[in-house]
């Protein structure tokens, strides 16, 4: 508990600090402004590919920072409008959950991380450019049927592998069922043996999640489809697998943080820890200032 509440005071005076102290946001900002010379994508890509590259968590978490701070009010309205937006669609059966999935979210999300661009770039924030995700709509929603599809082969599969492996105590246990004979203890130890063999599937999904990141970024900052930004992002990610994963549970925890604070501090913590991701994704392959019309 004590440790909770130390926690706890830790993330406001850093939330607190984020918010006030702004004169650090233009030395942030500019940091890497040489990353953001006019070099094409597949250049960019060459080049880390061929050399790696570092990857500073403290950096990105900074940077972030900077960026929501420049532009707080228009990340928060935004981040009510995704969620009421989300809400009215879950009100329509079926079509609505489609359209949330496939075309709604995903371009909105797509918005979020162009105007941390504009933030990062110092261009033009006005709360409608916002909404500019929805010109990739089509690569975005086919990226989401392909992610599904990808899961879908490395799950089914396993799982139906899994239950094969238990069928016979799954036909034990429905005759006992059937006789009137259930083993409350035999239940317990067939769900937790269960459960125990889907662990490696669960660090299956878990390496394909990190390794897709950079995905949308990469369909709306390199203007590539659907399939060729997966396979850019796996290449790119793979080559610092760890220090990523290591990131997202950095960001993680942090939005955890946000939720136990009332669920107030998610306002700031899930712009934070998007325009963090950006900023992540600006520093190993960088923009272009072109990459985004205004």
């Amino acid at each position: 508990m004590v440790m909770m509440i130390k926690i706890h005071k830790i993330f406001y005076f850093q939330l607190l600090k984020s918010l006030f102290n702004l004169k650090m946001e233009n030395h942030l900002l500019d940091e890497n402004i040489s990353q953001s010379t006019e070099v094409s994508f597949d250049e960019r890509v060459k080049n880390v590919l061929s050399n790696g590259y570092n990857f500073e968590i403290g950096k990105y978490l900074s940077t972030g920072a900077a960026i929501v701070n420049k532009n707080l009010g228009g990340f928060i309205g935004y981040l009510f409008v995704m969620i009421g937006i989300s809400i009215v669609c879950s009100m329509v059966p079926i079509v609505g959950a489609i359209a949330n999935s496939f075309f709604i979210s995903p371009a909105l999300y797509a918005g979020f991380i162009m105007m941390a661009f504009r933030v990062f770039k110092e261009r033009n924030t006005e709360f409608g450019k916002f909404f500019g995700g929805f010109k990739f709509v089509g690569p975005l929603a086919l990226m989401t049927l392909l992610t599904i599809i990808i899961y879908a082969i490395v799950v089914i599969p396993y799982v139906l592998i899994v239950i094969g492996t238990q069928i016979m105590q799954i036909f034990d246990l429905v005759k006992e069922a059937q006789n009137g004979k259930e083993d409350p203890v035999l239940i317990a130890q067939f769900f937790l043996g269960f459960i125990y063999k889907l662990i490696p599937l669960f660090f299956i999904c878990l390496f394909i999640a990190v390794c897709f990141s950079f995905t949308q970024y990469i369909i709306v900052f390199g203007k590539k489809g659907a399939m060729d930004a997966i396979s850019f992002s796996v290449k790119i990610i793979s080559k610092r697998f760890f220090s990523v994963l290591l990131f997202l549970i950095v960001i993680g925890l942090i939005n955890v943080l946000g939720a136990i604070c009332l669920l107030v501090g998610l306002l700031y913590t899930i712009p934070l820890t998007i325009c963090a991701m950006y900023a992540a994704y600006e520093h190993i392959i960088g923009t272009n200032q072109s990459d985004v019309e205004d």
